[in-house]
């Protein structure tokens, strides 16, 4: 009612903390019931609005059949939002991904190929997909400073893939104009 064109809900998952106690079974099944359901509920109750609505997910969901322990699988989410947002960013790979276990050396494929895995599992269309891109200092690899050339990398990734955007994200909000057009 306030004017808002979308929702987009964030860090729409399970804890990824060891002995939380939930009041059903701590399985996939139910992880995914739990999160698909949400959005299936928030899609029913926000459609008289004409909303997009968005989620963000982990950036392993794209690489995974299974849950990854918190909840998301793509498949079970993508009926009922407009736009996944995978959170791509290269330092959150730190166990890498198949042919890159340095990702940050390899913002372009991390980026392209996560997206590409993510549509397979999905079966959308890549304007589905908003992805979220690293514009902050690396945390996992060697420390380099995000600037032109990576997120540059990351942004011409997207681009190619398709997707209807993406969203660059800094938790200090630092942002400037590197790496844009």
């Amino acid at each position: 009612k306030a004017g808002f064109d979308e929702i987009q809900f964030d860090y729409v998952r399970f804890p990824d903390a060891k002995g939380v106690k939930f009041s059903v079974e701590n399985t996939q099944a139910e992880r995914v019931k739990a999160i698909s359901g949400f959005l299936e509920a928030a899609r029913t109750r926000l459609t008289p609005y004409n909303v997009f609505i968005s989620a963000d997910i982990f950036g392993y969901v794209s690489w995974h059949n299974a849950d990854i322990e918190i909840g998301q699988r793509v498949d079970a989410l993508s009926p009922y939002v407009d736009y996944l947002s995978p959170m791509l960013y290269p330092s959150g790979f730190n166990a890498g991904i198949p042919g890159h276990p340095d990702p940050v050396k390899a913002n372009y494929e991390v980026v392209k190929q996560s997206l590409d895995k993510a549509l397979e599992k999905s079966g959308t269309s890549p304007l589905a997909y908003r992805p979220w891109l690293q514009a902050f200092r690396d945390y996992a690899f060697d420390r380099r400073i995000y600037g032109a050339k990576e997120i540059r990398e990351q942004i011409a990734a997207s681009e190619a893939f398709g997707s209807c955007g993406w969203i660059l994200w800094n938790p200090r909000n630092v942002y400037s104009s590197q790496g844009l057009k």
